[in-house]
């Protein structure tokens, strides 16, 4: 972690991802410290510590609407076994294959996403839904319980609670990911 401890400069080399100060040298980043008995020199490696990149397939809850834009905050990366914790957003041009008005009628939120990270531009990050991608858990917005696939209209969504029906942008995986 950031300001750990590793070693004093009597002992080793400040390396990639480490500064020193009074003499003693910690972690600057994130990541798995490293030590090259060769070259005396201690570092941290951020390699696989679940950067985004695009192509993945991510996990994340639905945080809020702006226009034409929903706010996705990731915490899972597929096939990376850590968590991860960053913003990202869905654009209405990449929800769907099909026409999209208001993002705000085909998510809720707290609604789980399984999206793919179509582009990162400095720190914005740009994921799509579009094709077998979109809500895998969805919750109601009269009660917040957890939704079930309406078997009377495709895309949409009934509560066994409320009775409540809602439209939703599903994954071909709803109600089949743990997180």
């Amino acid at each position: 972690m950031i300001g750990d401890y590793l070693g004093t400069i009597e002992e080793y080399v400040p390396g990639d991802g480490t500064f020193a100060e009074d003499g003693k040298i910690f972690a600057a980043s994130v990541g798995k410290s490293n030590l090259d008995k060769d070259k005396r020199e201690v570092s941290v490696s951020t390699k696989n510590l679940g950067k985004p990149a695009v192509g993945q397939i991510v996990y994340g809850d639905v945080m809020g609407f702006r226009k034409n834009v929903v706010t996705i905050i990731v915490s899972k990366i597929k096939d990376f076994k850590g968590d991860v914790d960053f913003k990202s957003e869905i654009y209405v041009s990449n929800i769907s294959d099909k026409y999209v008005e208001k993002p705000e009628s085909l998510f809720g939120i707290g609604d789980i996403v399984e999206a793919e990270i179509v582009k990162i531009e400095g720190n914005t990050i740009d994921l799509s839904t579009k094709g077998d991608f979109g809500v895998v858990k969805a919750f109601c917005k009269v009660c917040r319980r957890p939704l079930v696939l309406s078997e009377k209209q495709e895309g949409t969504c009934d509560c066994d609670s409320c009775g409540n029906n809602e439209q939703r942008k599903i994954s071909k995986n709803f109600n089949k990911v743990v997180l």
